[in-house]
């Protein structure tokens, strides 16, 4: 696959509160982007939160964190939701856990045999496995996130996907499925399930997997949801007879990073290397979006061009992960382990835009 590089239209200032108590990690460790309006969505991989920033002249300013624990009880007070996904569709802000295993790392500073113990020691993070939505209202110009509001007439409330602390209803759907059965029971690095996208269109919710990629197709899951009993259950289609969809889509053996669809249906794909190495990283077009249907298999999504790849400089740096269509008409990439060049000061860092056209 031929390098498709593509000139940044500009750079776009991201501006965290100052002695926010995990700034470093916040913003060298962003994982998803969105954005409403005037409003940018962040959520990054250490905590249980969502961030939520202004637009000014230069980027984004205006940062306020919302604690997931203030609107969910999440199975493990202590532990992080590896949140990768978000997603708006009015009235609900949507969100998504990696719901991954993962294998822990070896240090040089051990033993030999503590780091082979560290290589085969697979380990569960109970609050991964959270897929849930929430009240986003736009008050005063700016939308907010509540526990539970009036919206049209109705009551709403926050919500999340029937699951215990080691799965979801979707998960346990996948552990027989035909395609990932093999897959559920394998650390994320290793090529193994994970979430890193979520799109909602007309109330049909679209995950999107890093892992599995299936001998060079990438994997996008589609779910209804409704709401019961204070939980989201899924809704299973009465002539496809399944609780989810499946669509496979050639992305030469990369995985997905990020999903979003446009208000006229098309899909937007980020797309990079599933397992932990550098590599091209792109973003992808499927005109309509996906087919409305129980299965399909898209051959020749359309490749736009490739992201800015700090691996270039360092191995490891500026991992793209975020992607968000701002209301200037732009394209706002987000970067996980940012080159150093990006920070500013001690709480800002920079984040590139691209025109579509």
């Amino acid at each position: 696959m031929k390098p498709n590089q593509k000139k940044i239209a500009h750079k776009c200032l991201i501006q965290f509160e100052k002695g926010f108590s995990n700034i470093e990690d916040l913003r060298t460790e962003i994982s998803s982007c969105l954005a409403t309006e005037n409003n940018l969505w962040l959520s990054y991989d250490e905590d249980a939160g969502i961030e939520r920033l202004t637009s000014t002249e230069n980027g984004y300013d205006h940062h306020k964190h919302y604690e997931l624990f203030d609107f969910f009880d999440l199975p493990a007070e202590d532990n992080e939701v590896d949140m990768e996904a978000l997603a708006y569709e009015e009235p609900y802000l949507w969100f998504c856990g990696s719901m991954s295993l993962k294998r822990n790392s070896p240090s040089t500073e051990d033993s030999l045999g503590k780091q082979l113990n560290s290589l085969s020691d697979v380990a569960i993070d109970e609050n991964r496995f959270s897929l849930g939505r929430i009240p986003c209202i736009k008050k005063n110009g700016t939308y907010e996130l509540l526990k539970e509001t009036e919206y049209n007439g109705e009551k709403i409330t926050a919500r999340m996907l029937r699951g215990g602390t080691k799965s979801t209803e979707l998960h346990n759907a996948l552990m027989t499925d035909e395609h990932l059965e093999r897959f559920m029971m394998i650390p994320c690095k290793d090529n193994g399930f994970d979430i890193e996208g979520l799109a909602i269109y007309n109330q049909r919710i679209f995950i999107g997997l890093r892992g599995p990629v299936l001998n060079g197709y990438a994997i996008i899951l589609e779910i209804g949801c409704k709401e019961f009993d204070g939980e989201l259950l899924l809704t299973k289609n009465s002539e496809e007879g399944k609780l989810y969809r499946k669509h496979f889509i050639d992305l030469n053996g990369m995985g997905i990073r990020e999903l979003n669809i446009t208000k006229n249906g098309d899909l937007y794909l980020l797309a990079g290397p599933t397992m932990d190495l550098d590599g091209t990283i792109s973003i992808y077009k499927i005109k309509g979006g996906l087919p409305d249907n129980h299965a399909s298999v898209i051959h020749e999504p359309k490749r736009l061009f490739d992201v800015a790849r700090g691996a270039e400089l360092e191995h490891g740096a500026d991992k793209a992960e975020g992607m968000a269509f701002l209301p200037n008409g732009k394209l706002l990439i987000t970067y996980d382990s940012p080159v150093p060049g990006r920070l500013e000061g001690n709480t800002g860092i920079w984040m590139d835009c691209y025109d579509l056209d």
